[in-house]
């Protein structure tokens, strides 16, 4: 695209760098050629041409604002159903340690009436002893969450590709590969969006995951608990952000078309 710009710049003039990158991102770097040239012509063939090109324009925005909305779309699917699931495990774990907090609370109680109804010293003690040990057995159990796990396969992980930082992508569009590889689309501009999702997602969400951690959230899937599917949701609801973002820019161009 720079060669093009450094040879004709009435799109520099009147685009900027930002908004022509969107542009070349969606396809339309000739179409905006053509209608500069078209406004230089006064001919009525030449208006109707230019109407022409606006409208095809306005097209490749709306189709690329489509592929934005089903991208994101997926994205908020599969962040709700692991959300889905995390919840179910955490409502499993919730009524297992209600269980077992109250066998605890019917054992310490049975013990107590049971030694004050035993007559015998030793009978009583060991009454004591047991019932406190059962009781504290159960509380003991109380205090550790389950390993209960969901199996869940990724037939598209869409979590893999940014994670590796690849330059092309089987699973999003080009355009929006595109623009999540772009510096100039960061708030920065020094890394591409992607790289700072996987930064986001090193410092704040995985905390130095082990390789099996990483091979679950980002290969072909496999058994998961509550904390690993809260965290699945938790970087598939930051890559849907970024990805949303991406209207912005679209209707920065999209403005800048209609001041011509």
């Amino acid at each position: 695209m720079d060669a093009v710009l450094k040879i004709d710049t009435a799109l520099t003039r009147r685009y900027s760098r930002h908004d022509l990158l969107m542009a070349n991102a969606i396809g339309v770097i000739p179409l905006l050629q053509e209608l500069i040239a078209l406004e230089k012509n006064t001919k009525a063939e030449a208006r109707l041409e230019s109407v022409i090109k606006h409208q095809q324009i306005l097209n490749r925005l709306l189709v690329a604002s489509t592929q934005i909305s089903s991208v994101a779309a997926e994205l908020d699917c599969e962040g709700e159903r692991a959300e889905r699931l995390a919840t179910y495990l955490d409502q499993y774990d919730t009524q297992r340690i209600r269980r077992l907090t109250l066998l605890s609370i019917v054992i310490g109680a049975a013990t107590t009436v049971a030694t004050t109804l035993i007559q015998s010293s030793d009978a009583s003690k060991a009454v004591g002893i047991g019932g406190g040990v059962i009781g504290a057995g159960f509380g003991g159990l109380a205090a550790f969450s389950t390993n209960r796990t969901i199996h869940l396969t990724h037939q598209r992980n869409l979590l893999t590709d940014v994670w590796q930082q690849n330059q092309q992508s089987k699973v999003y569009p080009p355009f929006v590969w595109y623009v999540l590889n772009e510096k100039v689309f960061s708030n920065s501009n020094q890394y591409s969006v992607i790289h700072n999702i996987r930064q986001r997602w090193e410092n704040f969400v995985l905390n130095d995951s082990s390789p099996e951690e990483q091979a679950l959230y980002f290969g072909q899937g496999g058994n998961y608990k509550a904390d690993d599917f809260h965290a699945r949701a938790n970087m598939l609801n930051q890559l849907q952000s970024s990805v949303r973002s991406i209207n912005q820019d679209l209707h920065s161009l999209a403005l800048a078309l209609a001041a011509r």
